[in-house]
């Protein structure tokens, strides 16, 4: 299970980052995963589809998340509380409210889905958001004056930060230099797509994708370090081997498949090969 929804997470994750126009100003919220506690419910299902899921807010004040996209409403602090009045919203989560001392005077911008709007030109990722509108229909997502985002979601409050500069400007050169092409599989469990990343090096490829969790790239590499690590919080062990400097294979073996992934570095930048498979 695992398995299955980190996939569609990099599917997501991967088509998004295909079809949206990024800029130096496109800013990147992760969950606060701290803020999940023993009882939180659905913990693992909540961290699937949250952690592994970048909340972008573009230049226009669009929120896109999971293939959806959620405008700013022009309100003020009165037409929100009145707007997420009528939803219930302060009923339904009452207690949370209470629990991180929240009121409407801390709510700085409201995002709501516009159901007949995309992402431009993109008609995969509107497939993609209504396959599960179950979940994101009805979300709102609130913009606090301590600039996290919020989520309610099944009456509990979930939390997002925004990255460093530092991170966001790694993002926003992978995903401005790199374009990714699916190749289409005679096996129905066998995932492939390959990128190209322009003007950037192996370990810069690996740099901006360590900063999204959804890869389990946590380990600080440098080129020809071999090395064999095990995540048990994410069930998969992990090798790294390098095939000379130009070259590199990172192997994560799941109880459920493996996933493989191959950067060749070439004179104009860096292709990388993904291999997802299910045993």
């Amino acid at each position: 299970m695992k398995k299955t929804i980190l996939k569609i997470s990099l599917i997501i994750l991967l088509s998004v980052s295909t079809n949206y126009a990024y800029s130096l100003n496109t800013s990147y919220y992760r969950l606060i995963e701290d803020k999940l506690t023993k009882q939180t419910t659905e913990k693992e299902h909540i961290e699937e589809v949250f952690s592994n899921s970048d909340l972008i807010i573009s230049e226009d004040e669009t929120i896109y998340f999971s293939g959806c996209d959620f405008k700013h409403s022009e309100e003020n602090k009165q037409e929100i509380n009145n707007r997420l009045n009528k939803s219930d919203f302060f009923r339904n989560y009452k207690n949370e409210l209470k629990k991180y001392h929240l009121t409407t005077n801390s709510f700085s911008k409201l995002y709501y889905r516009n159901n007949n709007d995309t992402l431009e030109n993109n008609s995969d990722s509107s497939d993609q958001c209504n396959e599960y509108s179950n979940i994101y229909s009805n979300i709102n997502i609130i913009l606090l004056d301590n600039n996290e985002l919020m989520i309610p979601y099944k009456n509990q409050l979930f939390f997002f930060h925004r990255l460093s500069n530092e991170d966001e400007k790694k993002l926003n050169d992978l995903n401005n230099n790199g374009k990714c092409v699916d190749i289409p599989q005679k096996e129905i469990m066998e995932f492939v797509e390959v990128c190209y990343y322009q003007h950037m090096s192996i370990l810069d490829v690996y740099d901006a994708m360590s900063t999204n969790p959804a890869y389990i790239f946590r380990e600080k590499i440098g080129i020809g370090e071999n090395r064999s690590v095990t995540y048990e919080d994410k069930v998969v062990d992990v090798e790294y081997k390098w095939k000379g400097k130009n070259k590199l294979e990172i192997l994560q073996h799941f109880e459920g498949g493996e996933t493989s992934y191959i950067f060749k570095h070439k004179k104009n930048g860096t292709k990388l090969t993904t291999i997802e498979s299910a045993d």
